[in-house]
């Protein structure tokens, strides 16, 4: 074969060389979704579909395909509720956004000092490790009050597999009289790599005025 065809054949193999070449998507850069399930012991709840990617939520209100959503494209971005089956949206609440997800750690590089941090508390501890929906996890356990017996607590479920995600969160309150209250927060079927325009409007969706309006 000439010079100038082999040239021409190793330079049309470099784009797809390219993309083999190309890093797997990351939590940390490229986002990630779930299925979220909340259970009140063994009632559940609610569940939904949950992406992240960075400061950008999407939540959607169940884990039905093509339900409504909320979503914001950043940290200081407006919360939005979308409504597929009508092509139409409306100011949302950051309440509503993050419904069943208060107190959960939604980003990459979970730090179990930084936690303590924020409770306001030194004495907390690495309870263990154990495998949840297939991903090895630390768990770390945080009393809310370090120097009571008995005292409620909050553990969560880290993955260093998935650049230090918090897959589960259990919510303990003792009782004297029974067993322990625990309610629950898990992610499973976790995919990574989210588009961007998840986060966004559909362009074409019509505004509409905010509920109570």
């Amino acid at each position: 074969m000439p010079a100038t065809l082999l040239l021409l054949a190793a330079a049309g193999l470099l784009p797809a060389c390219g993309k083999l070449m190309q890093p797997p998507p990351r939590p940390r850069t490229d986002g990630y979704s779930a299925l979220v399930t909340v259970r009140g012991g063994e009632t559940e709840l609610a569940r939904f579909r949950l992406a992240v990617r960075g400061e950008a939520i999407r939540r959607s209100t169940t884990e039905a395909e093509g339900a409504t959503y909320f979503v914001r494209e950043s940290a200081t971005a407006p919360v939005f509720e979308v409504d597929p089956s009508t092509r139409t949206y409306r100011e949302g609440t950051p309440e509503a956004l993050l419904a069943h997800l208060d107190d959960f750690h939604l980003g990459p590089d979970f730090n179990h000092a930084a936690e303590a941090n924020r409770r306001g508390i030194k004495e907390y501890q690495r309870e263990s490790d154990a495998v949840f929906a297939g991903n090895a996890c630390a768990i770390w356990r945080y009393p809310d009050r370090p120097d009571a017996l008995n005292s409620p607590s909050t553990t969560y479920w880290m993955t260093q597999a998935l650049d230090g995600i918090v897959v589960r969160k259990v919510r303990t309150v003792p009782r004297g009289d029974g067993p322990d209250e625990k309610t629950y927060v898990e992610l499973t079927l976790i995919r990574v790599g989210i588009d961007p325009a998840a986060f966004r409007v559909p362009e074409g969706f019509r505004r509409e005025a905010p509920q109570g309006r």
